[in-house]
């Protein structure tokens, strides 16, 4: 299949169309891919079958049947052929204990790579930077089982200049190797807007800059990125707010709160990330869309209201994994209108659900009325 729309809507600009515009480009994708996996995926198929949906017989994204990320844990979903199968992605699991698994065709994969390039380039700027990650050696390193972390490191090195771990392990646990990091910090000058600084959320913050700041230890790196992802139920599990983290992180590094960046994307919608911009929020790119739904009754809300976050995009078409609901709670906070001057969705990321709640267990049900469904 050509897939039309969808390649003409990756040729638009990532935040440039007002919603009005993006809106009949992005429901032709949708509508297409939607059909394609209706018609190539019996269980998809099915499942929607029950729901009174033939595949593109909607006129509002809200109409899209969704599938919850628990579904992942269980299933492996094909629209494509076995023996098109390029790849396999793993989650890490680090909630639950069972990794989301999602198949990748080549374009699949190839169209993956280029919305998580482009975004990143858009967000950081199109130069090479020297990157310390605060990780093991082994997250850089080519030998041995790709880990989730590893992956994630190394999907952002396209953009590095030179590249080096600051991080060993320690007696079972993680160390900061601080001779060598102000050793790299002092080869740099005192030119520091090429410097990146990357670490998963709860590494940077447990291993690296609490106990900086309880040595009394701070640097002065104007114009540096730091740059974060995940962790965050480690650190809500601490009483660590994202304001306290950003404001330590300032502290510790010396930097503004502009450029702290903290990246948000998951397995089940690979290639899909969404940075923090200058303003803090996040920005539904030209091939995706935000819905934030009740946490009990699963309706639609509004804006300013929080609820389970659901993400609609047509990229993925190896599996249906164009309409997922999280167990991430978000809420939306405006159309076309962040002072950064980025258009789209602006939303937030503010927790996520607890385990234990009925949340967990909605997730859970749905997973399981599918399974015994197809």
């Amino acid at each position: 299949m050509s897939f039309a729309y969808l390649n003409q809507l990756l040729k638009q600009p990532l935040y440039g169309l007002s919603s009005a515009e993006k809106q009949p480009l992005f429901l032709n994708a949708l509508k297409e891919v939607s059909r394609h996996h209706y018609q190539n995926c019996r269980p998809y198929a099915k499942f929607c079958r029950k729901k009174g949906f033939d595949g593109d017989n909607f006129t509002e994204i809200y109409d899209l049947p969704y599938l919850p990320t628990a579904l992942f844990k269980d299933t492996l979903l094909l629209s494509v052929p076995e023996n098109e199968i390029f790849r396999q992605l793993h989650s890490s699991a680090t909630t639950s204990g069972r990794p989301s698994q999602v198949a990748l065709d080549k374009d699949t994969n190839r169209r993956q790579s280029f919305c998580f390039t482009k975004t990143i380039i858009e967000r950081l700027g199109n130069q090479r930077f020297h990157f310390i990650v605060l990780d093991e050696p082994s997250t850089i390193g080519r030998d041995g089982v790709l880990s989730a972390r590893s992956s994630t490191v190394r999907s952002l090195l396209f953009l590095a200049k030179t590249v080096h771990t600051c991080v060993d392990s320690v007696n079972g646990g993680l160390s900061l190797d601080q001779e060598k990091f102000e050793s790299l910090l002092n080869s740099l000058g005192n030119t520091h807007s090429n410097l990146i600084i990357f670490g998963f959320t709860f590494i940077l913050y447990f291993h690296v800059i609490l106990p900086l700041l309880q040595a009394g230890k701070t640097y002065r790196l104007p114009g540096a990125k730091i740059l974060l992802i995940g962790g965050w139920k480690k650190l809500e599990a601490q009483k660590v707010s994202r304001q306290k983290l950003i404001q330590d992180c300032c502290r510790c590094f010396g930097v503004k709160p502009v450029d702290v960046i903290d990246l948000y994307g998951f397995t089940e919608q690979g290639g899909m990330i969404y940075p923090t911009c200058e303003a803090g929020n996040r920005h539904t790119p030209i091939w995706c869309e935000v819905i934030v739904r009740h946490q009990t009754s699963l309706e639609p809300l509004g804006s300013g209201e929080s609820g389970l976050m659901q993400f609609i995009t047509p990229i993925q078409t190896s599996y249906p994994g164009h309409s997922v609901l999280t167990e991430d709670i978000g809420q939306i906070i405006g159309v076309d209108d962040c002072p950064c001057g980025r258009r789209g969705t602006t939303f937030r990321i503010t927790g996520r659900a607890n385990l234990a709640t009925e949340v967990r267990g909605c997730g859970d049900i749905m997973a399981e009325n599918f399974a015994l469904s197809i």
